[in-house]
């Protein structure tokens, strides 16, 4: 049925540079026969064309890693009979393409996905609006231009700062406070407030009016900004996808893959150090999806969409049907870092850390390693180190001979106490934006679409089914996702590389046929 459904489509897609967008298009293209794809891709200024930057993603991606072992010599030509590349910015109005590429493209595109977006929870509101809010009016502008439907992809946690069953649905022009306001008039007077030059004003009151709607923070703020403005237009036929927290893939495009830093590597990497007490609500729901799952439950969308439906909003998540709690997260992310350790993974800090066995805490009563204690004792310890001088303090006899050494060592100390300092002020942050979802608010959000077009499959079509009701949280928060975070996510908490593949020689080339859109926008 769902081959069926997207057999030949051509989809406008976003965001492909980034985590699911990349999983969605390798679902797409291994699995839907003659699936055409048109990709916005934002050439890196003088040094890449768009283009040549998508060349070089499906040559040094490990995403990409199952099209080069199934095509080899043969992946470009491959990809340019059903990947087409347009050099646009979602910032600009649509998209900054032509008229001629928006020509050429009226009649081809059957549906814009709009995958691209700005994640971080607490950004510059000023690059928030251009990115989250602008680049989805942009979006339905193209797709009110062409007619056709429009999939946008946002956030399960629009819901705000609420507790309990999350429906599928939204209430337009009414906040997660419940307080009514006017789309229009919200983000005419963010964008008045950004006008300040100081980077920290601009998030200070983007913040503030994010907590007075209802939302935790200018991510999620900027993310339900965009919902209530598409929500308003007549033009286009809407229907709304939110994932909830994406994470490693569970096979696709290989088991264990993750880019970038998503919701889950912090906190793991944060419990797996020193730092073995997580101030959480431990029956709350951490609701994980695996990345590839939700490539999975956008491709049944955009199938159901092709069919006729109006979905309108879609959850994609996993609290309803398996909830996995934080408890049993912080249980799994103990018995995931021993593991790694006796495989030889980390220093001899770290394999002796794995004997301590991380918990979850309530705020209120964290224990003797909570982060504002530790900081106190770093700061009486340096003050402690700073005064003391051998000469004054030591023997004479002891100083005259010790006296260096002794104050060299102090040195050393002092500076690993304010670096000390520094990584505890970093945990200090990181909880403090975490809160919302790990401790204040217990969420629970209905999957029912899915669940339903899933069943609808044929046996011959699991490549598309939703699995994360049966997912085995113990298998896979063991054996995938702490070793996925500790190959691709940790390391950047580090500051260490990422591993990619070499490109190949020569480097990769899309095939193109002899008249392509990449002759009209792609340069």
């Amino acid at each position: 049925m769902i081959r069926q459904d997207l057999q030949g489509t051509h989809i406008l897609l976003t965001g492909v540079t980034g985590f699911l967008g990349k999983v969605f298009a390798i679902l797409l293209l291994q699995e839907v026969p003659d699936i055409r794809l048109t990709l916005v891709v934002r050439p890196r200024r003088r040094t890449q064309t768009a283009l040549q930057r998508f060349e070089h993603i499906a040559d040094t991606s490990p995403a990409l890693r199952p099209l080069r072992e199934r095509y080899g010599a043969d992946l470009g030509r491959f990809l340019g009979e059903r990947v087409q590349v347009v050099s646009g910015d979602i910032e600009k109005p649509r998209f900054g393409l032509d008229r001629p590429a928006l020509d050429a493209l009226r009649g081809q595109v059957d549906m814009v996905v709009h995958c691209a977006g700005l994640t971080d929870f607490q950004p510059d509101p000023a690059r928030a609006l251009a990115v989250n809010v602008a680049g989805a009016k942009h979006a339905a502008d193209l797709a009110g231009y062409w007619k056709t439907p429009l999939i946008h992809v946002s956030t399960a946690y629009v819901a705000g700062n609420v507790s309990g069953d999350i429906a599928e649905a939204l209430r337009p022009g009414v906040g997660p406070s419940g307080e009514r306001f006017d789309v229009a008039g919200e983000i005419r007077a963010l964008q008045e407030a950004c006008r300040t030059p100081s980077k920290q004003t601009r998030i200070d009151r983007g913040q503030e009016r994010a907590l007075a709607l209802g939302w935790p923070n200018i991510y999620c703020y900027t993310k339900g900004l965009a919902e209530h403005l598409l929500a308003q237009r007549t033009d286009i036929g809407l229907t709304i996808v939110r994932p909830a927290i994406v994470e490693c893939a569970r096979t696709l495009p290989f088991r264990g893959w993750n880019e970038g830093l998503n919701t889950a590597g912090p906190l793991a990497w944060l419990i797996s150090t020193a730092f073995r007490r997580l101030p959480t609500q431990g029956e709350h729901p951490f609701d994980i999806v695996p990345v590839d799952d939700v490539a999975r439950g956008l491709a049944l969308t955009v199938a159901a969409v092709r069919r006729g439906e109006q979905p309108g909003v879609v959850h994609l998540a996993s609290s309803d049907a398996n909830p996995f709690t934080f408890e049993r997260a912080v249980e799994l992310t103990g018995l995931g870092f021993r593991r790694w350790t006796r495989k030889g993974g980390g220093t001899s800090a770290d394999r002796w850390m794995r004997w301590l066995d991380p918990v979850p805490v309530a705020e209120d009563a964290p224990g003797p390693f909570a982060v504002p204690r530790l900081k106190r004792w770093a700061r009486s310890l340096r003050k402690a180190t700073a005064r003391f001088e051998p000469a004054e303090h030591l023997p004479t006899v002891i100083a005259d001979v010790f006296g260096d050494t002794v104050r060299e060592q102090l040195d050393s100390l002092t500076e690993q106490l304010d670096e000390a300092n520094t990584h505890l002020v970093r945990i200090e942050k990181m909880l403090e934006l975490y809160r919302p979802f790990i401790h204040d608010n217990r969420y629970v959000f209905a999957t029912d679409k899915v669940r339903a077009w899933s069943d609808a499959l044929g046996d011959d079509e699991a490549a598309f089914r939703w699995a994360v009701p049966e997912l085995c949280w113990r298998e896979y928060w063991v054996d995938v996702e702490y070793p996925g975070l500790s190959t691709w996510c940790m390391p950047v908490l580090r500051g260490e590389e990422v591993p990619s593949d070499p490109p190949s020689t020569p480097p990769l080339r899309l095939e193109q046929p002899s008249t392509t859109l990449h002759e009209l926008a792609g340069k």
